[in-house]
């Protein structure tokens, strides 16, 4: 154990000492108004290759924090923002920026309507992605929650549509639908991919080095169902995601220009509650499509799954196990497109079983530790090691978050 991980220990253990006093609570600043927010901090140790980050040599930038503001007006209008800091290896940098913000205005249980920047209804868990206190593990599963891709999906600078529909006997029906552009960080794996990309390609065709890459969302659309049958505990959904992001940038000393397409991103969803047990389960097929410097690049159909399993041994205590898979091409299992291209086949999957322990030490209070081992090298693990990747390897997370 290095002396960062076991100065992060004692202090966890200090706290946990400290577990009898009294917690604290949302601040109520009148009736209709209050203010909550959350705080997370983390350390991540990894062998073999580097992930979100510099992790080899175990990292601490795994943090966050957020602060939620909430007025009610009446019973059908809400105004709402969210900031959000926040520090996963090269991305975010602590930064404060507004995570979402909401004029939400309920008319009817069956028709809503939100304007500003919304959260986008991904799966069952992206709207909620960055609270730890909504997941098991340090981190959703990547088949279908990839980190790369955080700041392209999980909010939107446009509007919402939204509603229940009940069925009576029959369940009810959550749907949502959305339009609007994201703000597609440069520093996010997603946009760092693609830079890395257009270097190469650059390269290949002996065009110089990339400089003053920009990206810029043009829009995302998509929308959710969500429905609860008549058995308790069981939740069905499907979701779909498409946009698309121009990018500008400069090559040897000429400008140059690409675009991504998102299209066609469908998860299918299933979650089921026992009073000591929950598994979900998520499918997800995606079809990415670039053009760069005026060629036409076809990703192939990607293809991730994923099952989780979480129980209650006793109350304080929740144990999760995760299995999780993605290939890059749902028609190239084995990696057989990228040795053809002069690379490792394993770049074409990622599997992944993860073990965890959550200790809910109190309600506003947790502590996660978990690993994972993993096969493979697919969703973007060569842009957070350079040098080159290996197929086998592995990465332990101990983390904490305070709710207030």
């Amino acid at each position: 154990m290095n002396r960062s991980l076991a100065a992060f220990c004692i202090f966890l253990f200090g706290l946990i000492s400290l577990q009898p006093v009294s917690p604290c609570h949302a601040y109520n600043v009148r009736e209709n108004l209050s203010i909550n927010g959350f705080l997370s901090f983390g350390y991540i140790k990894s062998r073999h290759n580097n992930f979100l980050g510099n992790s080899l040599d175990g990292s601490f930038q795994l943090n966050e924090f957020a602060l939620t503001t909430n007025y009610i007006a009446n019973d059908t209008l809400r105004f709402g923002f969210q900031l959000l800091s926040r520090d996963v290896g090269p991305e975010g940098n602590n930064d404060i920026l507004i995570d979402w913000a909401v004029v939400d205005y309920r008319w009817q249980d069956w028709l809503g309507l939100r304007l500003g920047k919304v959260k986008l209804p991904i799966g069952l868990y992206n709207q909620g992605r960055d609270i730890d206190f909504l997941r098991p593990m340090a981190f959703l599963p990547q088949s279908i929650y990839d980190e790369n891709k955080r700041t392209l999906v999980v909010a939107a600078l446009g509007g919402s549509i939204y509603g229940n529909l009940s069925f009576g006997g029959s369940g009810d029906l959550d749907y949502q639908a959305y339009y609007g552009r994201v703000d597609f960080r440069e520093d996010s794996g997603q946009a760092r991919g693609m830079e890395q990309l257009l270097g190469r390609t650059a390269l290949q065709r002996g065009l110089g080095e990339v400089s003053d890459f920009e990206a810029d969302n043009r829009y995302v659309y998509g929308g959710s169902l969500v429905y609860a049958p008549p058995f308790d505990g069981l939740r069905l959904g499907v979701s779909y995601f498409t946009g698309q992001t121009d990018f500008d940038f400069h090559v040897g000393a000429k400008e140059g220009s690409a675009r991504g397409t998102n299209k066609d991103f469908v998860v299918l969803s299933m979650e089921y509650f026992l009073p000591e047990w929950k598994i979900s389960a998520e499918y997800s097929e995606f079809t990415g499509d670039r053009e760069i410097l005026g060629t036409d690049i076809h990703d192939g159909r990607s293809q991730g799954a994923y099952v989780q399993l979480c129980c209650h041994i006793f109350e304080p205590v929740v144990l999760s196990a995760l299995y999780d898979v993605f290939y890059a091409d749902k028609d190239d299992h084995d990696g057989s497109n990228f040795v053809a291209d002069g690379q490792p086949d394993f770049l074409g999957w990622r599997k992944d079983f993860g073990v965890g322990v959550r200790w809910n030490i109190s309600d506003q209070w947790i502590v996660k530790a978990e690993h994972h081992w993993l096969n493979g090298a697919a969703l973007q693990l060569p842009i957070f090691n350079p040098q080159g990747v290996d197929e086998d390897w592995s990465y332990f997370v101990l983390k904490t978050s305070f709710n207030f």
